[in-house]
């Protein structure tokens, strides 16, 4: 390697590694281009490091009038990506995540101590761990731009002469004023509380200043009147920065002493405690209470002449300020360090011997479900309640096991390999997700009783407590075998209440750690089949030497093999079906336009360029099986045939068309009938092929030499199925196979026939 390519290298590590204080003057000149990044607290920074981190956020239901927020942020990259143990955060948490972000960045946060509660083996720890990972990088990125104070105070030749008298000032290298001792001309004095500069510019001033140099119309509004923004133009300085400006002002000019103010980038570093700090429980309690700096502060009595102005004395505490404090887990000297949390927060200020620390820090504990109940009984609460004073400071977040399907099979994916899904039946995988979600799950679900009305309708493809329903709707997703009825009637508040109930489950059944172990004897076990089946998972799971069976709900194998069932089946009909859409829509617009005229008539369609056609009997009938079904009587024919009549020439014409000035097949009857003839030409596209050996046998032999002794029709529908099968439901050949088979050998289609 060249001593070019060396030196190259170099300058580069140097240019990312070292951060230059920049003047004063600099720090108020980048305000009109950076006052969004450089004016945060640590509240607001929170918020930006989060959604910095969210790669996606998806809304899977963007008209949805019932909306209520509910979506799906894609968190990999503050908690799985280049990560030394993955974190998963399924979509509840996300979502109570992002909401906690967003309170910080909309409001001045009131002092609290938010309190991340979750069972042992939720991943708290990893969870905690990763964020704080993720936030000292943010804050190296050009997005985590922050700024502290650090002053540089020229140390005069002839110390006891005012700056106007002395001759021993000499220019820095950039540019600002110095003196010719100690070596480098001045004296360096950070902030122990990491103040933005901000605060030193004298507060009755601060205000006149900001409008002076914010050009920008939008983010002053923002600094004067959003709440979060309450604190630049509000909060004093640190006590030490405080008093040194105050000593100053005595001897040195406003200007000269903003020239002696520098900012330089706010930098966490974990492992220094600077910024971020986090206490494990075995953590020994902070002997040294009272943290000085003897060199520097020698150097400010030499400065001041002893006068005991300025004391350089700060807290543990000061290295967090602005940052985040944590408590790893609420035992042993952690409890300690908790109540002392508590005092600070409701006073705002900490003592530190005669001077206060006014502390703003993001203050995080990560606890087990009790531990409160404990602490609160080690304080002699008689009743085992939590104080009133201490409650109301506390803000809690859940963090239970995983209750979303998707994220538990992304867990065993990452884990295992992301090979291991070749080797599932489509739904398979899930369905093992869900059963081990099961266990995590209250049997009683109020807020789904109140909301079906119905409960028998779902019977063939739900469990009667509603497990499956509730697992759909917790990963964010409304299940197709919902009736209209009870999809119109999922309400805001109906929504809103079935998430509430998350909140009192994921703290009992199999916990992260339980789960892979299941998984990983239930995959050693059948990874040499090919495809597992939903038979080896109820193979797997009814085994009477499986443990684990008796944590699962009664019964619950059952119905999530009927609901399989019932999915199976659908995309095999599905990828089945191949009528042609345009002549569906050629028969309905024939239907609705023969249906006010007697049998027998001859008809022009108007809507197909005046086509005529004879209108008879079995017009009729075709069109209305699929319409109102095979076995509707005569009478409920006839009166559907009125009522289509009615809507037709009321509603369809009269307003629709003629006043709305919509096409025929924009208008809501035309489009309701379309979707009916569909569905119903769905359910009955495997009748004649239920009983049909041929049909099962050319299935058994496809992709085989045998497969083309079948006639050319047979051959061209179990073609179109199976392209169907890979195309729209990602099955492979081998799995086609297998799910068709399982569908005729099961009789599926009469199982679920209405």
């Amino acid at each position: 390697m060249t001593h070019t390519r060396i030196a190259k290298i170099v300058e580069n590590l140097t240019s990312t590694c070292i951060q230059k204080p920049i003047g004063f003057n600099d720090f108020i000149d980048e305000l009109p281009r950076s006052g969004e990044l450089m004016l945060r607290n640590i509240f607001q920074l929170f918020h930006d490091m989060v959604h910095s981190y969210i790669s996606e956020v998806v809304d899977e239901y963007p008209g949805d009038s019932e909306s209520i927020g509910f979506l799906k942020y894609n968190l990999d990259n503050l908690f799985i990506h280049d990560t030394q143990k993955p974190f998963f955060a399924d979509r509840l948490f996300s979502n109570r995540l992002v909401a906690l972000a967003k309170s910080f960045r909309t409001s001045a946060v009131p002092n609290k101590i938010f309190i991340f509660k979750g069972p042992a083996g939720s991943g708290k720890s990893t969870f905690l761990n990763n964020l704080l990972d993720k936030f000292e990088q943010y804050m190296h990125s050009d997005k985590g731009l922050l700024y502290e104070v650090v002053w540089r105070i020229p140390y005069e030749a002839g110390i006891g002469r005012g700056a106007s008298e002395t001759s021993g000032f000499m220019p820095y290298p950039d540019g600002s004023v110095a003196g010719n001792h100690p070596p480098g001309g001045f004296l360096e004095i950070p902030c122990p509380n990491h103040d933005n500069p901000v605060l030193l510019i004298p507060r009755k001033h601060r205000a006149d200043l900001l409008k002076e140099i914010i050009p920008q119309a939008d983010l002053l509004k923002r600094i004067f009147k959003h709440r979060q923004y309450q604190w630049v133009l509000k909060n004093d300085p640190c006590t030490i920065c405080s008093s040194l400006f105050d000593a100053l002002s005595e001897r040195f000019s406003i200007k000269e002493i903003l020239s002696m103010i520098f900012a330089r980038r706010y930098l966490f570093n974990r492992k220094q405690g600077i910024g971020l700090s986090i206490f494990n429980a075995g953590d020994d309690l902070d002997k040294t209470i009272v943290r000085t700096n003897d060199t520097l502060q020698k150097y400010l009595n030499d400065f001041f002449k002893d006068s005991n102005k300025v004391h350089y004395v700060f807290s543990s505490y000061a290295h967090t300020n602005q940052g985040v404090r944590a408590l790893m887990d609420l035992k042993s000297r952690n409890v300690q360090r908790f109540l002392d949390l508590h005092g600070i927060i409701s006073d705002e200020v900490h003592k530190v011997l005669d001077l206060e620390e006014r502390i703003q820090s993001l203050f995080i504990v990560l606890m087990n479900p009790g531990d409160l109940e404990q602490i609160a009984r080690g304080e002699e609460m008689a009743d085992g309640t939590i104080d009133t004073s201490l409650k109301d400071r506390i803000h809690e977040i859940l963090v239970p096991y995983v209750l979303d399907y998707h994220t538990e099979i992304k867990i065993s994916i990452l884990t295992f390999g992301d090979q291991i899904k070749l080797r599932f039946m489509p739904h398979v995988l899930e369905n093992f997700a869900k059963i081990i979600i099961s266990s995590r799950i209250k049997k009683e679900s109020k807020a789904i009783k109140e909301w079906v009305k119905n409960q028998r309708t779902y019977e063939k493809y739900c469990d009667p407590d509603f497990f499956i329903l509730k697992m759909e709707l917790y990963s964010g997703l409304i299940p197709e075998w919902l009736t209209k009825e009870d999809r119109d009637s999922l309400k805001a508040d109906v929504r809103r209440a079935i998430l509430a109930e998350s909140e009192g489950e994921g703290h009992e059944g199999f916990s992260g750690r339980e789960s892979l172990q299941i998984f990983n004897e239930f995959y050693s076990r059948y990874s040499k089949k090919r495809p597992i089946t939903m038979g080896h998972l109820n193979e797997f799971f009814r085994d009477e030497n499986n443990k684990s069976r008796d944590k699962l709900p009664r019964d619950f194998l059952k119905h999530l093999t009927n609901l399989y069932d019932f999915e199976v089946l659908k995309e095999v009909k599905d990828s089945m079906y191949a009528f042609n859409e345009e002549e569906i829509s050629k028969t309905i617009l024939n239907y609705l336009v023969a249906i006010p005229h007697n049998v027998g008539d001859v008809v022009k369609n108007p809507y197909l360029g005046n086509e005529e056609f004879v209108h008879s009997t079995d017009f009729l009938d075709i069109v209305e099986n699929h319409l109102i079904g095979y076995n509707a009587p005569f009478y409920q024919r006839v009166r559907y045939r009125e009522e289509a009549i009615t809507e037709y020439a009321s509603y369809t014409l009269a307003r629709e068309v003629h006043v709305e000035g919509r096409k025929i097949t924009e208008t809501k009857q035309y489009q309701e009938m379309f979707a009916q003839f569909t569905r119903t030409a769905r359910e009955s596209v495997l009748e004649p092929y239920v009983n049909n050996n041929n049909f099962r046998c050319a299935v058994k032999e496809f992709g085989t030499s045998d497969f083309e002794k079948y006639d050319s029709k047979l051959k061209e529908k179990i073609l179109v199925l199976f392209k169907n099968l890979n195309e729209k439901y990602s099955y492979s050949t081998d799995s086609a196979r297998t799910g068709i088979i399982y569908v005729l050998d099961n009789d599926l289609v009469h199982k679920f026939k209405p």
